[in-house]
């Protein structure tokens, strides 16, 4: 074993440097795909906008005004009160108010990809202490409206529960009596307040609650390198297994193999060789994609940058492993680059290298996972763009450590030098 391993350093040595030394290989695989990033970054621009603009989400109510006796001097159904706040506070998002109807008909025609919608007996449920409930219509793609709506709904079910338990509990603690002249010292039943079930008292209107928001610090936009940059070192360092799979089979049809087989090398040495060189030029690449993607394209690496360059790492080594194993199934140098060049562009567009995976339907994210691409964009946007922990992409790791460990079995079991 131990022969085999400095058999295969020696060949992984001898094939970095003939990498060393062409420089069309090394032209191809570190300068021409900044020239990809460059181009499309001047074409993307920002992504995020000159300016960070809120949300829309557009809400409606089925409830009737309850002006004019509906209620005990109540101006208005607690619906109408929620969204006149929500419309009129600065929450974060842009809340704009819809007809039932024609919010229902635009989510059809996809011109809108949700609304939240208060049921025509809320304020009547509310009051009574009885269960109601908020309805959230959503488009399936439309996950960061479904996101934004639940959040929304969330917070008026928890504030009106809060409500609810806070009179319940003051009813509870005056031995379910209403104390002589309260309703005039809280304003009088003339200023908006009256008895509900059981004599205790309710507010015609809901107590104003503020949203204040301070930034500290400023926000950094994403921008197009940010996005482009991983995806296209996913889509760049395995595009170089093309070169790997061409190598091995250029050396089959020289004979190359064959003195190295005379000479002693193993079948383990061999593979292992050349695996352990196609694994150095990944590595190559990934240290140049990152350092002119940091000093030259500003790219934020996320919290934690380390964990990025282990991604990274991984994604080298499965590439090391598809290349060596498309190379046993080429018959010559040919077909060898069209399989390579086929498989590298195809994995890379399904995988997410050349538009972000999380912008894709669910049901093709989760196809997706077929390819090592997918793993490894999925772990550089959830570090890089939504501030995941190492831990979050631990299923990502190993997926790119099974990959690569996997194709480099069936690379050897498959090798042979004829």
């Amino acid at each position: 074993m131990r022969e085999a391993v400095r058999q295969a350093l020696l060949i992984a040595q001898k094939d970095l440097r003939i990498f060393f030394a062409d420089r069309g290989a090394l032209l191809f695989a570190l300068v021409f795909p900044f020239a990809f990033v460059a181009i499309f970054s001047a074409v993307m621009g920002d992504p995020a906008g000159a300016s960070d603009r809120p949300f829309t989400v557009y809400v409606a109510t089925a409830e009737a005004e309850r002006a004019g006796g509906a209620g005990p001097a109540a101006p208005g159904s607690l619906s109408r009160l929620i969204i006149d706040a929500l419309t009129s506070s600065d929450v974060g998002l842009d809340v704009r108010e819809a007809d039932p109807d024609k919010a229902l008909a635009a989510l059809e025609e996809e011109k809108i990809g949700g609304y939240l919608l208060f049921p025509e007996d809320f304020t009547e449920k509310v009051m009574a202490g009885e269960a109601t409930s908020l309805t959230v219509y959503y488009h399936p793609d439309a996950g960061r409206t479904r996101a934004a709506l639940n959040s929304i709904a969330r917070a008026i079910a928890a504030d009106v529960t809060a409500y609810q338990v806070t009179y319940r509990a003051f009813y509870e603690l005056a031995a379910g009596r209403v104390p002589a002249g309260i309703l005039e010292a809280l304003g009088g039943a003339g200023a908006g307040y009256g008895q509900g079930p059981g004599g205790l008292p309710l507010l015609a209107e809901r107590p104003e609650v503020r949203l204040v928001y301070e930034k500290v610090g400023e926000v950094e936009p994403v921008t197009a390198a940010d996005i482009l940059i991983p995806g296209y070192l996913t889509m760049f360092v395995f595009f170089a297994m093309a070169l790997t799979a061409e190598t091995i089979v250029r050396e089959k049809e020289n004979c190359t193999l064959e003195r190295l087989t005379a000479a002693g090398a193993s079948r383990l040495a061999i593979v292992g060789g050349k695996y352990l060189g196609s694994f150095g030029r990944a590595l190559i690449q990934v240290a140049g994609f990152w350092t002119a993607g940091v000093l030259i394209f500003h790219v934020d690496l996320g919290r934690y940058p380390a964990t990025v360059v282990w991604v990274s790492v991984l994604m080298a080594l499965a590439s090391s492993g598809v290349g060596v194993f498309l190379a046993t199934l080429a018959r010559n140098r040919k077909s060898a680059t069209a399989m390579g060049v086929f498989v590298s562009i195809s994995a890379a567009a399904f995988g997410g290298s050349m538009w972000p995976l999380f912008v894709m339907p669910q049901w093709l994210q989760t196809a997706a996972r077929i390819t090592p691409h997918a793993w490894a964009n999925s772990a550089f946007n959830r570090l890089m763009l939504f501030g995941a922990t190492p831990a979050d992409v631990v299923g990502e790791m190993a997926a790119l450590v099974a990959f690569g460990l996997l194709f480099m079995a069936l690379g050897v079991w498959r090798f042979r030098v004829e």
